[in-house]
């Protein structure tokens, strides 16, 4: 049980030129990598997703979205105290966003980075984030790198899911979901 007050590190990493992208994902509990993905992953697991894909969409119908989402109205407060602890639980050590970006029209360009600019640099003074959009005003494009270090302590989301588990709603609202 000791080891959920150790946090665990996850750590992505996204990098886009032109049509390609590629990247890594890595979860570590002291240094030492529990899981990691290379992104895209390879071809024949995507034909396998697709299918999957195809076998859930028929199984939610009206009837059951409506089902499940009351089955959510009834679990909310329960849910709530879960949520609230992985708030709480969860340090970003690093963001960080280098973005080129152009748009059709010059003016949508200078509008849209600005528009991103106002947004950023207030939570800059709150959080560890660092964007960085360079707009391109000549030609349509949007390429840049995106990566992101969080810590998570586990013993607060543990506690809170053990808690909104022995509630029937909750368990309810899992098995629906699930089916």
């Amino acid at each position: 049980m000791s080891f959920l007050l150790i946090p665990l590190k996850l750590s992505l990493y996204l990098n886009k030129q032109g049509n390609e992208t590629e990247g890594k994902f890595t979860l570590r509990l002291l240094g030492i990598p529990l899981f990691s993905r290379k992104i895209p992953e390879d071809k024949t697991d995507e034909k396998e997703e697709k299918e999957e894909k195809a076998e859930k969409k028929d199984k939610f119908s009206l009837e059951r979205i409506l089902k499940i989402l009351k089955l959510f109205k009834e679990s909310l407060p329960y849910i709530y105290g879960l949520m609230t602890s992985i708030y709480n639980a969860v340090t970003i050590e690093k963001f960080s966003v280098n973005m080129n970006l152009g748009m059709e029209s010059p003016a949508d360009t200078a509008l849209f980075t600005g528009y991103i600019w106002s947004f950023t640099y207030p939570l800059n003074a709150l959080t560890r984030i660092d964007v960085n959009i360079n707009p391109d005003f000549q030609r349509r494009v949007l390429d840049g790198n995106f990566q992101m270090d969080v810590n998570i302590r586990l013993i607060g989301i543990v506690v809170e899911a053990i808690k909104a588990y022995t509630k029937k709603p909750v368990r309810e609202l899992i098995k629906e979901v699930r089916q």
